[in-house]
């Protein structure tokens, strides 16, 4: 594998061995409370966490996986018999430091082993990986190692030299807290000295945390400015979405006199999504919205276009059997059909009954294949502006619907007999990619939706060619979102 020589050089550098800061060892005790046992004989218990002895109810055999709490610090622990030998945990812990002005991970195995002699565990730490964001390397020494397809830490010798991991799978996020007593010494002179690593830890509760995630998000000098303006949703989703100059309504689509909203509800992404469709500082609403779409903000857009989403969901209250979907449904159903959105259109007094009047008219419409053929053409005339050719390829939509079913034959796909009422009536888009020299041979189907490819499939399902894959790469960035 090759190194490059700026990261050898990094290694080279590197101590083998670096200290620990000064309340490390308090830091681990405070997590090993979660690791201990109860152990019993007949009635009576000790708990391996506080060392005190109680009576425990008397159970007919062990019972894996059995707990109970100790009376004494409230500790709930796994209850085993008083003749066990030998017992362990294992669990990580990560400590942030700074090597040369660069931000590394250090992660530490803890293992605590159960002494039948005393009634108490014992611990043996060691570090075995060290992760550098800035050069997107995991490094790992001589005490992890792989045997067969298990990774295992050594307990029982010393650091000799350290080496870049190149497993299958990354190192992962599996310590179980992160020490930040000292995060803000140890990021100074590193390109975070700024971004308030401690406080977003401490927020997400400093469990489990994806810290390389978070160290991402950091990057951005919005992530700052939100974590101080107490908008931790939004600086811990997408700061990047946030990175804007400008003011308060420029930088989050809303007037200022909802800021105190936000930080009271700590809104997150989504929410600040619906609040800038509905303008009313209303979070059950907000909420509620974001519920009966699936937790899709992309849906409440589209009902938003017809309809305002205060008042639909006051009329989604007065219906049975009532969907987000059916409704929308039912909208493009007008829409296919021609019929003015008028209010009354829009909320008709029993929208089950309307909603099965506008399927059944629709399949009128798509059964007839002379008018389904005059929509697609029509739709081939309103792309095509999308058209695309380089000395090799040509990128255009579908002509009709005996292009479409061509399409199908050559690929072995479903484009004609799924995707042909749904592209004649707008709700998607369907391009096909050929060679100029070769036109009528289909090389890959597009879907495009909302200006962005959602599918491109070659026959099969076979894999694009890299030239394939960077002439839709530039249509698309250049073309399709370009075209007014």
């Amino acid at each position: 594998m090759y190194i490059r020589k700026e990261i050898r050089n990094f290694i080279e550098k590197m101590p083998k061995e670096i200290k620990t800061p000064k309340h490390w060892r308090k830091f681990v005790n405070s997590q090993n409370i979660a690791y201990n046992l109860i152990i019993r004989s007949g009635k009576e218990a000790i708990c391996t966490n506080c060392g005190k002895h109680f009576s425990i109810k008397k159970q007919d055999g062990y019972i894996y996986g059995y707990k109970d709490i100790c009376p004494f610090c409230n500790n709930k622990y796994e209850v085993r018999r008083s003749n066990l030998k030998n017992y362990s945990f294992l669990y990580d812990l990560a400590i942030v430091d700074n090597i040369d002005n660069k931000l590394i991970l250090r992660y530490f195995e803890v293992r605590r082993t159960y002494i039948s002699s005393i009634k108490k565990f014992k611990d043996s730490i060691v570090e075995y990986a060290r992760i550098v964001p800035e050069f997107d390397i995991e490094l790992v020494n001589d005490r992890f190692f792989k045997y067969l397809s298990v990774e295992r830490v050594y307990h029982t010798r010393k650091i000799k030299k350290w080496r870049v991991y190149t497993g299958m799978y990354g190192l992962g996020q599996y310590y179980r807290r992160i020490y930040l007593d000292n995060i803000d010494e140890k990021t100074k002179g590193t390109i975070y000295e700024y971004a308030p690593l401690k406080e977003a830890v401490e927020y997400l509760k400093n469990y489990k945390v994806d810290f390389l995630k978070l160290l991402e998000k950091a990057k951005y000098p919005s992530f700052e400015l939100l974590m101080k303006m107490k908008l931790y949703k939004l600086a811990l989703d997408n700061p990047n979405k946030f990175n804007i100059k400008g003011n308060f309504e420029k930088r989050f689509g809303v007037s200022k006199k909802y800021y105190n909203f936000m930080v009271r509800n700590n809104i997150s992404s989504e929410e600040l999504e619906i609040l800038k469709m509905i303008n009313k500082p209303n979070i059950k609403l907000i909420r509620k919205l974001y519920k009966i779409s699936n937790e899709s903000v992309y849906e409440l857009e589209k009902v938003n276009k017809y309809i305002n989403l205060i008042q639909f969901e006051e009329y989604r209250r007065s219906q049975k059997r009532f969907s987000i979907y059916s409704y929308l449904d039912y909208i493009r159903n007008l829409e296919k059909l021609e019929v003015p959105l008028t209010k009354k259109m829009l909320m008709p007094e029993n929208f089950k009954e309307a909603h099965d009047i506008s399927v059944s008219k629709v399949k009128l419409i798509v059964d007839d294949s002379k008018v389904l053929n005059k929509k697609i053409n029509e739709r081939y005339k309103e792309l095509s502006k999308n058209i695309y050719s380089n000395d090799v390829f040509i990128i255009r939509p579908a002509k009709n619907l005996e292009d479409l079913r061509d399409e199908a034959n050559q690929q072995n796909n479903c484009v004609y007999k799924n995707y042909s009422e749904s592209y004649a009536f707008g709700e998607t888009d369907i391009y096909f990619l050929r060679e100029l020299e070769n036109p009528k041979k289909s090389l890959v189907t597009i879907e495009v939706n909302n200006k962005r490819i959602r599918q491109k499939e070659q026959k099969n399902h076979g894999n694009l060619s890299e030239t394939q894959t960077k002439i839709l790469n530039y249509w698309e960035e250049n073309i399709i979102n370009k075209v007014a």
